[in-house]
């Protein structure tokens, strides 16, 4: 069987932070591994069923196809070691515990192998976009010292990060050459890189892009499509020795909101997230440079959007850190009766308060200031002071 396209394996319930801050540990995990293959799916059931410390072993045949069970938080970690006839599974489940675990503590290690490491608290990573046309300030800081000047203002407001995008990918925006996204992005990294104190990330996902801004000291890559729309990245990310942010997206910029559709919004981002970072893997990307983001408003209706918010801590499965981008998204103004990107502050300090206490480790804003000040609220409130 080859399984590693064919299964998934979650933890449904509960939220991490009612496990971990228990004074006991007597909850029960309830977990679910999709199959699409009935006799793989009912062979997992029957190895399931002899191990005497499960509960509620049952297969829902509905698809996809899932075998669920409920077992206590110690005796979770005796599960991987009784699966050997499924290997795939047996992988997935102990990362999956790792990663369900691992409450705010990391490391990524950027270029030239320098560690970056933060423990119970949000990384905020600062907005700047030198384009023309982005949904909330586009062509604000396309001159070079303009840009820098924000930098510097982001950075003073307590960014961790500054994230530069060169082309902008709001519903309906249409792609820009890789010729002209450097000419955008290039003179500000230049510029930002000798002055900043703080990690630059370049939002692209073109291969070529990403080569000339890692040359010019760019320390991670955001790429809103997960290394598809470029065949060459993951290897040319391999080689530069950078960190990637994998971000879902259905469909591409111009396409994405047209009518999504989704069984499970989360668990069919899980599964495609476990495809993109065995891709990354296999490419050659160290797993201490990866981080996942659900990609909220890129292919998701209001709905959706709000399912991930509530959902964020079960993408944790995945052992990676995890980002979350609400930041000024239309479904904010939505939600607030229309209101347009720069009134959206007060919505996104919702959003960003409910990604922290449901798991993110990074959040990507635009008004970095007051996002901080609700993230070091939120950090209290999740890791405690």
């Amino acid at each position: 069987m080859a399984e590693r396209e064919k299964v998934s394996f979650r933890i449904l319930h509960p939220d991490p932070s009612e496990t971990l801050r228990s004074t006991h540990l007597s909850a029960d995990l309830h977990c679910q591994v999709e199959f699409l293959n009935a006799a793989s799916a009912a062979q997992f059931q029957k190895a399931l069923l002899s191990l005497s410390f499960l509960k509620q072993v049952r297969f829902e045949t509905e698809k996809p196809l899932r075998v669920k069970w409920s077992v206590s938080w110690p005796q979770s970690f005796f599960m991987a070691n009784n699966l050997s006839c499924f290997p795939e599974i047996a992988r997935q489940i102990a990362r999956g515990l790792q990663g369900y675990n691992q409450e705010g503590i990391w490391e990524l290690r950027l270029k030239n192998n320098r560690p970056l490491t933060w423990e119970h608290r949000t990384q905020i990573m600062g907005i700047l976009n030198v384009t023309p046309d982005s949904f909330s300030d586009g062509g604000h800081y396309l001159d070079p010292q303009k840009a820098l000047d924000q930098a510097l203002r982001l950075q003073a407001e307590g960014a961790d990060w500054i994230d530069v995008g060169g082309e902008s990918t709001r519903p309906g925006a249409r792609a820009v050459s890789a010729a002209n996204e450097k000419k955008r992005i290039l003179p500000v990294l230049k510029t930002c890189s000798k002055k900043l104190r703080i990690p630059i990330s370049v939002d692209t996902y073109k291969s070529e892009v990403a080569r000339a801004v890692v040359g010019e000291g760019a320390q991670m890559i955001n790429d809103i499509s997960a290394m598809t729309l470029d065949k060459a990245m993951p290897k040319t990310l391999a080689v530069l020795k950078v960190p990637v942010v994998l971000m879902h997206m259905k469909g591409k910029p111009r396409t994405m909101q047209k009518n999504p559709i989704y069984g499970d919004v989360v668990g069919e981002i899980i599964a495609y997230f476990r495809e993109r970072l065995e891709v990354a893997r296999q490419a050659g990307i160290a797993e201490d440079r990866l981080v996942i983001d659900p990609g909220l408003g890129f292919g998701k209706t209001d709905d959706h959007n709000l399912e991930l918010l509530r959902r964020l801590w079960e993408f944790k499965v995945l052992g990676k850190p995890i980002l979350s981008g609400p930041s000024r998204k239309s479904m904010i103004g939505r939600l607030l009766g229309g209101l347009p990107p720069a009134e959206r502050v007060e919505g996104t300090a919702a959003a960003v308060t409910a990604s922290v206490l449901r798991g993110a480790d990074f959040v990507r804003v635009h008004d970095v200031q007051s996002m901080a000040r609700v993230v070091k609220i939120a950090d209290a409130i999740r890791y405690g002071r």
